[in-house]
């Protein structure tokens, strides 16, 4: 499930590469575009069969996200850079299926995105202190957790690959910070998560502050057992939907911004 792609999830568009220089040329990182707008370009290339040194190439754009569905300026950047693909390699890249048409594509990413706000994969907690939080001192704190500041007093904790597993900052008023944790960005959520409220109620301790959850209910020893019990059935609901935690595909569907 890490590299496959899924036709749930993606605009796949699949092609057969002819000849192995013509799969160094393609496979080159200086001629592969990354990222289109929001989202990343993944491609995956395999040998055919043993016979032969052609390979079958699949680039895809995930049809929705979080955020929303894909949109008509991404789709059209997309479609541009598989053009592309095909003008450098011409004769050596052979569609396997003509390029879908945005309107057909629009309809499979409501789709889409309708399955991924059903699946929840974002905890939201709270510290609350009485007083005003001195975020010099705190940000002490966090760095000893593990957090990085990429903005001023916007905090991110990211895992072993660089994707973000928490982002935390101040909500509204300046005695509440907010943390979020990405259930379906790591790949062990259920310790990942425990190590994080470690982390807070360390600094709750310090800062004499509460820890609440989006509902603004403090948590507690057996609340957090709750959660953590919540947390199991939304991982197995996403591994139904073939959306494993930590996987490539979850971590672009689920990504924090």
């Amino acid at each position: 499930y890490e590299c496959e792609p899924d036709a749930r999830y993606e605009c796949i568009i699949k092609f057969l590469i002819l000849g192995r220089q013509a799969l160094d040329i393609f496979s080159n990182k200086k001629n592969q575009k990354k990222e289109i707008g929001s989202k990343r370009v993944f491609i995956l290339s395999s040998s055919n069969n043993t016979q032969t040194s052609n390979s079958q190439v699949s680039i895809s754009i995930v049809l929705a996200d979080r955020f929303g569905h894909i949109t008509d300026s991404e789709y059209r950047s997309f479609v541009d850079y598989v053009e592309g693909v095909k003008a450098k390699l011409g004769s050596k890249a052979v569609l396997k299926e003509p390029i879908p048409v945005y309107s057909d594509i629009l309809k499979s990413s409501a789709e889409t995105y309708r399955k991924v706000k059903s699946l929840d994969s974002i905890l939201e907690f709270s510290l609350k202190s009485s007083d005003i939080i001195d975020l010099n001192l705190f940000r002490n704190y966090m760095e000893k957790l593990g957090y990085m500041e990429t903005l001023p007093s916007k905090f991110v904790l990211f895992d072993t690959t660089e994707t973000k597993l928490s982002v935390a900052e101040f909500s509204n008023s300046k005695n509440i910070f907010k943390f979020l944790f990405n259930i379906a960005t790591s790949n062990n959520p259920i310790q990942n998560l425990k190590d994080m409220f470690d982390g807070l109620r360390w600094i709750a301790d310090h800062f004499q502050c509460q820890i609440l959850d989006k509902n603004h209910n403090e948590v507690g020893e057996q609340s957090f057992e709750n959660i953590l019990n919540q947390v199991e059935i939304r991982v197995s609901k996403l591994k139904i939907e073939g959306l494993f935690p930590g996987s490539r595909l979850s971590r672009e569907v689920f990504k924090l911004r």
